[in-house]
């Protein structure tokens, strides 16, 4: 994974960017911009690695594990394809019926295996006696391995991150903060941060959203266990953003919803966190940065929008994800939109030039073009 320390690459050192968009909207703005897609399939939610000069990307999907390769970011990208181990036993906590969402890929920096974090719904028919009901639909974060970027992967037996009673390694009761009991876990998003702060080693992290159906989500945090390549924690995970409501009185709407986090740190000791925020299924659906200057600490209010429809003319641009680059002083921007502008067509896979501005901490974008 080069030398690019996130959930795309092995190591972090030093930009970013990031420039677009604001609010809400059903329809393209006039002057929109034209940017086209680098990936014209169905690839929702993209989770984007770059290993040895190559790009690799995961996406939402039916049950398995589709992924598609690019010797560029701009392609063309190959039909993705499932690189899941189908020899092996598929644990009885998943709810094979159900598709996986948001796989996300990252390389141990120690063992050198490659490890797919996701998002299955769970089978509550095979277990019993959880202290923790599971709410409709709720999905648990598992780990699946493999020695080659492309697989096959194997899944973990047990869960990563799940309710409490069904032997996931973090079970979030600690610091549960506003989740909301009951409901699950999507939106895994591994990365590998030096700890500077404590004792300069290079260790890993996962960052997920916990579900809720009225909107009232947060994002959380755990160590992981890179002994165990990340199928165990370290410590106890801990919210570092939640929800705004809007509603009247407080309450939570689903456009409240904040999702699909994608932690960037920074050589110079800054750390950047995308978020989606909004209703998936609509045009309004955009994407948030939040900055800090310690992976724990994050301040509590509504963060700064860099891609909309008002601004970008895309329609619902979200599930970014950060990659590395092979150009100095860049990194790559992968996110979805939905194709034509109509919400509810085809999500596609758009990429963008990340740097970061003079002040060392705001992300600055330019769009890529498909290449032809």
């Amino acid at each position: 994974m080069g030398t690019f320390a996130r959930s795309r690459s092995v190591r972090l050192a030093a930009a970013l960017v990031i420039v677009l968009g604001v609010l809400t909207g059903t329809a393209a703005p006039a002057g929109a911009a034209t940017q086209q897609p680098v990936d014209t399939h169905s690839t929702a939610d993209p989770g984007v690695t770059l290993s040895n000069g190559k790009f690799y990307a995961f996406t939402t999907g039916g049950f398995g594990l589709w992924e598609s390769t690019a010797s560029i970011a701009g392609g063309p990208w190959t039909a993705p394809g499932n690189a899941m181990d189908t020899s092996s036993a598929i644990p009885n906590w998943i709810d094979r019926s159900a598709g996986i969402w948001a796989p996300d890929m990252i390389q141990i920096p120690t063992s050198k295996e490659f490890v797919v974090y996701f998002a299955a719904r769970l089978d509550t028919s095979a277990h019993s006696g959880t202290t923790e009901t599971p709410q409709s639909g709720a999905r648990c974060i598992g780990a699946a391995e493999s020695s080659s970027p492309t697989g096959p992967f194997t899944i973990q037996a047990r869960p990563v991150v799940c309710l409490e009673g069904y032997g996931a390694s973090d079970d979030m009761t600690a610091d549960p903060g506003n989740r909301v009991k009951g409901e699950g876990v999507i939106d895994p998003d591994p990365v590998i941060i030096n700890n500077g702060w404590d004792n300069n080693t290079n260790e890993l992290f996962l960052t997920y959203k916990t579900q809720s159906g009225t909107g009232q989500a947060t994002i959380r945090m755990v160590r992981l266990d890179m002994t165990t390549n990340g199928t165990a924690d370290v410590g106890d995970s801990h919210q570092l953003l939640s929800a705004i409501p809007t509603g009247s009185g407080g309450a939570y709407q689903f456009s409240d919803t904040i999702e699909g986090p994608s932690l960037l740190p920074l050589s110079n000791g800054w750390f950047i966190l995308f978020v989606a925020h909004g209703n998936f299924g609509t045009c309004g659906y955009s994407t948030e940065w939040f900055k800090s200057q310690h992976p724990w600490s994050w301040t509590q209010t509504g963060g700064t929008t860099v891609l909309s429809q008002s601004q970008d003319g895309l329609c619902g641009p979200g599930g970014a994800d950060v990659s590395g680059s092979e150009v100095s002083g860049q990194y790559r921007l992968f996110f979805h939109a939905y194709a034509n502008g109509t919400a509810g067509s085809t999500r596609e896979m758009y990429a963008d030039v990340l740097t970061i501005g003079s002040d060392g901490h705001t992300p600055q974008l330019s769009a890529l073009a498909p290449a032809s």
